[in-house]
C-alpha cells in the first residue's frame, strides 16, 4: 500500500467489484475537483492461486492532500474535503468509505462527525508533509 492516506470503498451488502470500482471512481472524480486534493486509484495484485495475475482494481483510492501550496497546487481546503467525503457517504448508503491514514489508524467514515473526519484529515496531511497543524477555523472566526 502506498503512503499517505487511503480511502476504501466497502459494500454492506450485494455489490460487485466492478460496482465497487465504479464507485470509487465517482468519489475519485468528485475528490480531484478540489483544490489540493488528489485522488488516485490502486491496484492490487490478483489472490495467489488464481489464474488472473494482472492487477485489477477494488475500489480503493490514495489520497494526497497538499497543506502546502506550490507554485503548480494549491493548499487543500479541508473542511470542504471533510464535507465531500461525509456528503458521498451519505447519498451511498449501501457502501461504507474506510479511510486509512499514515499511521495505520482506520475511520469508518460513517461513524465519525464531519469536524472529527476534517481533524484527522488536518493532522494526517501535515505530519505526512512535515508542517506544524492548525486547527481549522470555525466559522465566526
Amino acid at each position: 500500500m502506498a503512503e499517505g492516506m487511503i480511502l476504501r470503498v466497502v459494500s454492506d451488502g450485494p455489490v460487485t467489484d466492478e460496482e465497487l470500482a465504479e464507485q470509487a471512481r465517482h468519489l475519485k472524480d468528485h475528490l480531484n475537483q478540489l483544490p489540493g486534493v488528489e485522488a488516485t486509484e490502486m491496484a492490487a495484485e490478483a489472490e495467489p492461486g488464481t489464474r488472473d495475475r494482472v492487477n485489477f482494481i477494488f475500489g480503493v483510492l490514495a489520497l494526497s492532500v497538499f497543506a502546502v501550496p506550490t507554485v503548480r497546487r494549491a493548499a487543500a481546503d479541508i473542511r470542504h474535503l471533510a464535507e465531500v467525503i461525509k456528503r458521498y457517504q451519505e447519498r451511498n448508503t449501501d457502501t461504507r468509505l474506510r479511510m486509512t491514514l499514515p499511521d495505520h489508524t482506520e475511520i469508518d467514515v460513517q461513524d465519525v462527525s464531519e469536524q472529527t473526519l476534517t481533524e484527522a484529515i488536518t493532522s494526517a496531511s501535515a505530519t505526512q508533509r512535515g508542517t506544524p497543524t492548525r486547527p481549522p477555523k470555525n466559522d465566526g472566526e
